[in-house]
């Protein structure tokens, strides 16, 4: 998408004279990671069954007490994968990062009911680091952007965004554009008194 896709996007405190440059999610490439070990994770138990009926007589009978535990547990343990597939998508489809012209607002899913918003003015910024590691990453560009400050906490992280590199150096680019903004406002502010 483009830039000026986002200039009418809202969100819940955004000023109307503040404008949305970015709106970041993770990489699709994150998602399917997870989701490729959930449909290992299934397929272990058609595995387990297979080999068992195949080399044993333990579930030859389907109206024994063993066979109707197993097939209780297999569904157990199938409900906890489709939750925890659940839970990854949660965590994917709710985790966004939105850069506007003066802040960034970063929204993270941590778990099912847990939410947590933060907010980084880009006056603040010192430091903007990008960190691509890994085959994956590598092919489909995404990576890790840190972004540092001055303040007590250590960063703020956004984690395996697309096309990484572009984007922390668009963070950077409208740091310089706000610091300089800021210096000829100050300046044309001393001239005037």
């Amino acid at each position: 998408m483009s830039m000026t896709d986002f200039k009418n996007f809202y969100f819940p405190g955004k000023p109307v004279n503040e404008d949305v440059v970015m709106v970041l999610r993770r990489h699709k490439m994150a998602l399917a990671n997870k989701l490729f070990i959930f449909v290992l994770g299934g397929l272990a138990p058609i595995v387990v069954y297979t080999l068992v009926v195949t080399y044993t007589v333990l579930l030859d009978d389907d109206t024994s007490l063993i066979f109707i535990i197993i097939v209780l547990l297999a569904g157990i343990y199938y409900l906890y994968i489709i939750l925890f597939m659940y839970h990854a998508w949660v965590d994917y489809y709710l985790d966004i990062w939105i850069i506007t012209e003066e802040r960034i607002i970063a929204t993270e899913q941590k778990g099912l009911f847990n939410r947590e918003v933060s907010e980084l003015r880009l006056s603040r910024i010192q430091d903007v680091s990008c960190v691509v590691k890994g085959f994956f990453p590598t092919i489909f560009k995404y990576g890790s952007i840190h972004v540092q400050t001055a303040s007590e906490s250590d960063r703020f992280n956004f984690g395996e965004v697309p096309n990484a590199v572009e984007v922390s150096r668009k963070i950077l680019a409208l740091h310089e554009k706000l610091v300089n903004k800021n210096m000829g406002s100050t300046k044309q502010h001393t001239r005037t008194e």
